[in-house]
């Protein structure tokens, strides 16, 4: 039966690996150990410590004239572009693109390197998490990097404060139309996604424009309470700071539907938005709506009759008692013998699964230069977007139809299309290769260090221990026999065990020889660069 009760059993290697792969990116063994030594509570505990990050994207493409190169004058290389000019003065709109284009760049590889590098910590997820709930788009890389920057602060904070904050941030005014939204005019494009993608949902329908949470009236008078706010054009001296413009603003009362009690909102100039929001999130719905989001990211996309009532009821009851903050809600989640008993049922979202390959495996970008780091995290980001889980550029204003779509839900991470290019993703960041994305090549190095992840297991020289402590690893659970007779196979084809434990026993009383080496690298490069390929590795 599922319930909220507290986790009963002991917090083990497997359920620490359960907890940090589903509220993170990628477990390394560093991680696992010490949440373990610190217990269930404290991880949690620390899985939600508020901090900031310390860096900001970089300016990693250097300066040049030939060969199509960025000409980015405001910035140094190795430096941040986020306090420089948003519009750079550039003799050529095809020079500032290109200056634009590089931005983007930068503020994409900086993302995937801040989920890479975060420690216990569940800020990058949540925010990866509001950034599928209220979903915007802009080319722009400083409205990109502000409106990102909204999500991140607020990440393991209150739901109520970050919708008022959203509907004013000058990215999603101009991505769904609250800019062009006046007295003379009112678009309704903002103020119907606020309802049934971001606060409520819409429900059944139950009669003509009235449906089980909002009717066609309340997105109508919604909208007329959003009038007046403008974003400024990108050359304006604070563009990134909404403006309300009283002569755009519909003057008078708006009455809501019955669906709201018939609640009327008086009229209040630049002060009316943060009123609909809190008449918004009155409704005893609205708890429940951001909690079901929530369970399906982090737990389950099937949400039955039992897990309704048991879970999603009470958890949406702790959220609506502490207004609206989610965090003292997803504690408890993580704490329940629920959460331990929902394991390997969500396929991998791409990110997942891309971080699952390299940070698992103690992959991190080079960090030779800033040049070749943001390069690599550049990489990653292609993978996840050739993926279709690009950040930054949803399908729709929905988002990523794993966390929407029925009945598949997250089985739309793997088709006939997709799963080839997954298996081929996963190989290469281990072995490393040549991998192509939009026709062009990219060169992926064999970073992973195998020889160090075999020094950590104890007695690798037996091959049987060696790929089953590499299952618990990648896996989270044991294989079966005959699973790990086919992966000795791949380890030491048609011989017996013994060649593998002389040859990695000669190696380890003589690692300064290059050709044994070479030769022990490949054999567990190839090994682990098949166990990233199998089924199992897809699910968590």
């Amino acid at each position: 039966m599922a319930n909220l009760e507290t986790f009963s059993g002991d917090f083990t290697k497997q359920e620490a690996r359960h907890l940090l792969k589903r509220t993170s990116f990628g477990v390394t063994q560093d991680l696992v150990l010490e949440a373990t030594t610190i217990g269930l509570t404290e991880t949690i505990k620390k899985l939600f410590e508020e901090s900031s990050p310390e860096n900001f994207p970089l300016k990693y493409e250097p300066d040049g004239i030939e060969r199509g190169e960025v000409n980015d004058p405001d910035v140094t290389y190795g430096n941040t572009w986020v306090n420089a000019p948003l519009y750079p003065d550039l003799p050529t709109s095809q020079e500032r693109n290109k200056v634009f284009r590089a931005r983007n760049r930068s503020q994409y590889a900086w993302s995937f390197l801040q989920m890479q590098n975060a420690g216990i910590s569940i800020k990058e997820k949540l925010t990866l998490f509001w950034h599928n709930h209220f979903v915007s788009e802009n080319q722009h890389p400083h409205r990109e990097f502000f409106y990102m920057d909204i999500l991140r602060k607020n990440a393991l904070g209150n739901f109520k404060e970050i919708t008022k904050q959203i509907t004013l941030d000058p990215n999603m005014l101009i991505y769904l139309s609250g800019n062009e939204n006046t007295n003379t005019a009112p678009n309704e494009n903002y103020s119907r996604e606020l309802l049934e993608l971001f606060t409520l949902g819409k429900g059944a329908a139950l009669g003509n424009g009235d449906y089980t949470n909002y009717t066609e009236q309340d997105v109508v008078q919604i909208a007329k309470v959003l009038t007046g706010w403008r974003a400024r054009w990108i050359r304006h001296e604070t563009p990134l700071k909404a403006y309300f413009t009283n002569g755009r603003h519909t003057k008078g009362d708006k009455i809501l539907s019955h669906r709201f009690n018939n609640a009327i909102i008086t009229e209040n100039g630049a002060e009316e938005y943060k009123d609909i929001i809190d008449i918004i999130f009155q409704q005893e719905e609205c708890s429940k709506f951001i909690t079901r989001q929530l369970y399906k990211w982090f737990v389950n996309t099937e949400i039955t009759e039992e897990i309704e009532t048991n879970i999603i009821v009470p958890l949406a009851k702790i959220i609506k008692e502490n207004n609206y903050e989610v965090s003292p809600a997803l504690k408890i989640l993580f704490s329940s013998d629920h959460f331990f008993e929902s394991t390997f049922c969500m396929i991998k979202s791409p990110i997942d699964l891309i971080f699952s390959t390299t940070k698992s495996l103690g992959l991190i970008a080079p960090k030779t230069s800033v040049k070749e780091e943001y390069e690599f995290a550049y990489v990653l980001y292609l993978m996840a977007t050739d993926l279709e889980q690009s950040i930054y550029h949803h399908p729709d204003v929905a988002g990523w139809k794993a966390y929407y779509q029925e009945p598949l839900f997250h089985k739309t991470w793997i088709n006939s299309y997709l799963l080839p290019k997954r298996l081929e993703y996963c190989k290469s960041l281990v072995v490393g290769g040549i991998i192509i994305i939009d026709e062009k090549k990219y060169t992926i190095p064999p970073l992973v260090p195998v020889l160090e992840i075999t020094a950590g297991i104890t007695g690798a020289e037996n091959p049987n221990t060696l790929i089953s402590e590499l299952a618990n690893q990648l896996f989270n659970y044991s294989i079966s026999n005959d699973q790990l007779n086919a992966l000795k196979d791949i380890l030491i084809p048609g011989l017996p065990d013994f060649e593998w434990t002389v040859e990695y026993t000669n190696y380890l009383g003589d690692t300064s020889n290059e050709a044994l080496r070479i030769s022990v690298d490949k054999k567990l490069r190839d090994l682990i660069g098949t166990m990233v390929q199998m089924s199992e590795f897809q699910i968590m």
